[in-house]
């Protein structure tokens, strides 16, 4: 349980210049408990706070307040204070935290940067915001191929503060080409006249700057590594993909495809549900809402169309129909989110189009076959009242049912597959547009069998 005097404690020991003391209590603390005090007090205070810290519990600490909170730290501390501030950040946070800033105070802090900071910045820049050379880290430690096991032990001491990681070493040559890589366990195990060449490893997995950050992302969460090396067109390593950082990535990407899935258009945003302005809700969700509407409008005209047949029938089709269209609409729903997972974790690809219409076939076939019969009986004791002594219409009836789940099934496998095969996120399927379409041919279905056989 969190101590509710704490963060009074915490400004008092400011206050009267107990620094030790204060570094103490903080020290002792989880740096996400650490963070959670510190924001009770004004941000020039956290700010002198950070500052007193040891840059990396400060870098650890910082890392844990919210984007907000950050920008209004550091436009509250004053320029020694920020360049301390930027310092202790990891690279790719640092990136990330000025990308956010309005460009007018972005402008004001790139001066107080240090210049392997502004280089780091300008080169992030030649890539595009969703590709691993514009999020990576570049606090990883590198040793040569030829020190001795115990030379490298202390040269990794050496570099520990100030990395992000130090459970995955990378081996460079002279000019910064990537060659090897060993985990520190391997390091400290070896015999200490080993040298690093002959422990490394020489086969392992490594991603692009210019490749996509999903794609990154993956190759870590397949090859189940801490951290995963990241070179450019010539082998030389330029930094390094977290696993705390892919999975952020990951995040994103699920959200962004849910949001699709929904209808949702535009670009995700950082807000919270609750935070999203309710305007720019609105506009994100009238495009998809606005255009099914129109699509119902010609479903509309097709159930119109026929009915004065339905009606002359038997009123038990009419009341049918809407069973029908949802229950069609809701097995192609089921088939579309099966599909696009599979494609979105790599179990299908769109070359397997027929192999997923054959199993969706089958599959359809036996739910058509165990809805057919439950529509029949529904509609057989519903319509004794009506058409009493026959079966015609309740045979119509699950005929048409039928043939609507199987056509909405094959319709939700198709369209993901299709959409992947043009290079395009399967996600762009949105389930409300599924719905309308197997909901325009389920009543052009229904509407065309029961008027056919009755």
């Amino acid at each position: 349980m969190r101590n509710p005097l704490l963060t009074p404690e915490l400004r008092e020991l400011l206050e009267e210049g107990q620094h030790a003391e204060l570094v103490e209590v903080l020290a002792d603390l989880h740096p996400n408990d650490a963070a959670a005090y510190l924001s009770g007090l004004l941000p020039e205070e956290v700010a002198k706070v950070l500052t007193l810290l040891p840059l990396e519990l400060a870098r650890v600490v910082f890392s844990y307040f919210d984007i907000d909170v950050q920008e209004s730290i550091i436009l509250s501390a004053g320029r020694d204070e920020v360049k301390k501030l930027l310092a202790a950040m990891p690279s790719d946070d640092r990136a990330a935290f000025l990308e956010g800033l309005d460009e007018r105070v972005r402008e004001q802090i790139f001066p107080l940067l240090a210049q392997a900071a502004r280089d780091d910045l300008i080169r992030r820049e030649q890539y595009e915001a969703d590709q691993v050379g514009a999020v990576l880290s570049t606090e990883y430690c590198a040793i040569a191929a030829d020190l001795l096991a115990q030379k490298a032990i202390e040269e990794v001491r050496h570099q520990a503060p100030s990395r992000e990681t130090i459970y995955v070493l990378y081996v460079v040559d002279k000019e910064g080409h990537l060659i090897g890589v060993l985990s520190l366990r391997d390091l400290m195990i070896a015999r200490s006249h080993q040298r690093v060449g002959e422990i490394m490893r020489t086969e392992f997995a490594s991603v692009r700057a210019s490749d996509k950050a999903e794609d990154a992302a993956k190759v870590l969460q397949q090859y189940d590594l801490i951290a995963v090396p990241v070179v450019d067109d010539q082998q030389k390593l330029l930094g390094i993909l977290t696993y705390d950082d892919a999975a952020d990535i990951l995040k994103e990407e699920v959200t962004e495809d849910i949001e699709q899935q929904a209808g949702l258009v535009g670009e995700s945003v950082t807000d919270t549900y609750l935070s999203e302005p309710v305007t720019r809700y609105f506009l994100r969700r009238i495009p998809w809402v606005a255009a099914l509407a129109l699509c119902y409008i010609v479903t509309s005209s097709v159930v119109r169309h026929f009915e004065g047949r339905l009606q002359t029938a038997a009123t038990i089709l009419v009341a049918f129909l809407p069973m029908v269209m949802a229950t069609g609409g809701n097995v192609g729903a089921q088939t579309a989110t099966v599909v696009i997972r599979g494609l979105a974790i790599g179990d299908l690809k769109a070359s397997a189009l027929l192999a997923v219409l054959w199993k969706e076939l089958r599959v359809s076939i036996l739910l058509a076959f165990v809805l057919a019969m439950v529509a029949f009986g529904q509609a057989w004791l519903l319509g004794q009242q009506d058409v009493a002594g026959t079966f015609r219409a309740p045979a119509a009836i699950a005929i048409a049912l039928c043939v609507h789940v199987i056509s909405a099934a094959v319709l939700g496998a198709l369209i993901p597959i299709g959409i992947s095969a043009l290079r395009l996120d399967p996600a762009l399927l949105a389930n409300p547009a599924l719905t309308t379409l197997a909901d325009l041919s389920g009543a052009l279905i229904y509407c065309l069998t029961v008027t056919t056989l009755l």
